[in-house]
């Protein structure tokens, strides 16, 4: 059975920040999000003061890549996850939410329409953006259900809004089985950095011959953004 539990993040190169995660008070404004071809099912946004999504700053990926996996990384360069190296048809284009916001983001599955459609294939979605000003836990949780909308309609939940914290990023979790009828377990990970300068978003469901808890464990032990929030 997959088992959502806190993972130790393994060394990671990319330079963050070392204060505890201070999520400030403010307003929570959803927004339905346009994501790239193939359409996602959607869910809300988070946040209601869009911030310019910082591009300048490389990502350094972790190395080398776990037995079996392949590092990725979006196409601005300021993500990167780790994915079973059968994942190849990968799309690193960034989305907007209706208010302006910018993500940005990589999908990867063996097939990204599939994915997007059913749960006989397995895949994931990594997507990160500037803090919004305001941000607090609950509008993070909020988030996380958004995020994990259609796993909350089909799956049986095995654990939802779970905290989350791998000494890097602190967050939420939540994590699903049988989905849709079938054996494909789905696990959904919202979080911001030590620093407070992004959000992000993972999540990812695992089917077929993938084994769901050895997926997780390099997917949630790997993923990181070098975004920054702009100059105030």
């Amino acid at each position: 059975m997959f088992r959502i539990s806190p993972v130790r993040r393994a060394t990671i190169a990319a330079a963050v920040g070392v204060a505890t995660v201070t999520l400030l008070a403010g307003c929570f404004a959803p927004a339905p999000i346009a994501t790239p071809t193939p359409t996602n099912t959607g869910f809300a946004g988070i946040g209601d003061d869009p911030q310019p999504l910082e591009t300048g700053d490389p990502v350094v990926p972790t190395d080398p890549a776990t037995a079996g996996f392949t590092t990725l990384t979006d196409d601005y360069g300021v993500l990167s996850i780790q994915v079973p190296a059968d994942w190849t048809d990968v799309d690193g284009s960034p989305f907007n939410t209706d208010d302006g916001q910018e993500w940005a983001s990589i999908v990867a599955s063996t097939d990204i329409n599939q994915y997007f459609t059913d749960y006989s294939v397995s895949g994931m979605d990594f997507a990160g953006s500037p803090v919004p000003d305001g941000l607090t836990p609950d509008q993070l949780v909020t988030f996380l259900d958004s995020v994990s909308n259609y796993f909350l309609a089909d799956c049986d939940i095995i654990e939802q809004g779970s905290a989350y914290d791998d000494g890097f990023y602190v967050g939420y979790q939540s994590g699903f089985e049988n989905c849709g009828g079938t054996d494909t377990e789905g696990f959904a990970i919202v979080a911001v950095d030590n620093a407070s300068t992004h959000v992000v978003f993972l999540r990812a469901q695992i089917a077929g011959a993938d084994d769901p808890s050895a997926v997780y464990n390099v997917l949630a032990s790997t993923f990181q953004s070098s975004i920054s929030r702009a100059a105030q």
